[in-house]
């Protein structure tokens, strides 16, 4: 793996003067805002995040992981036992980035109608599929959030 990191080369220059690159350099990936969220629900241990987001990978969560691991928003403790125990949690900094998920998730909800009906008429979208979301939602009302 540290080859493949050696042989990557960033072709364009990260800009990091403006805080939307700043956000979006650290959210950037399919699963990354999903893997905060989890984690912030108290789903720490990557079988049960994978059981959450069953269209990843465990290849892919564990990359976005380290990714997200790298900027500080999670925690990763292992702890010494057989088989290993591995357990996520968000940092400081990683929770104040929950409020900004939430309310992504809210403006979907709210623009369901209209943005399931663009996004279908597309036509590279063949086919679609619903995902935990509920569970989500039941968790964050739970949280007094929604």
């Amino acid at each position: 793996m540290l080859e493949n990191q050696l042989m990557y080369e960033r072709k364009t220059p990260l800009t990091i003067d403006c805080g939307l690159h700043l956000t979006r350099e650290v959210l950037n990936g399919k699963w990354k805002a999903a893997l905060l969220n989890a984690i912030s629900m108290d789903v720490k241990r990557p079988s049960e995040i994978l059981r959450l987001l069953p269209g990843a990978t465990r290849r892919v969560l564990n990359v976005q992981l380290k990714e997200l691991e790298e900027h500080g928003m999670v925690e990763k403790k292992i702890y010494p036992q057989l088989p290993p125990k591995v357990e996520y949690s968000l940092t400081e900094i990683g929770w104040s980035l929950i409020p900004i998920i939430d309310a992504m998730n809210q403006w979907g909800d709210a623009n369901r109608q209209f943005l399931e009906t663009v996004i279908t008429q597309d036509p590279k979208i063949t086919q679609t599929s619903k995902s935990v979301c509920q569970i989500h939602r039941r968790m964050a009302i739970d949280r007094k959030i929604v």
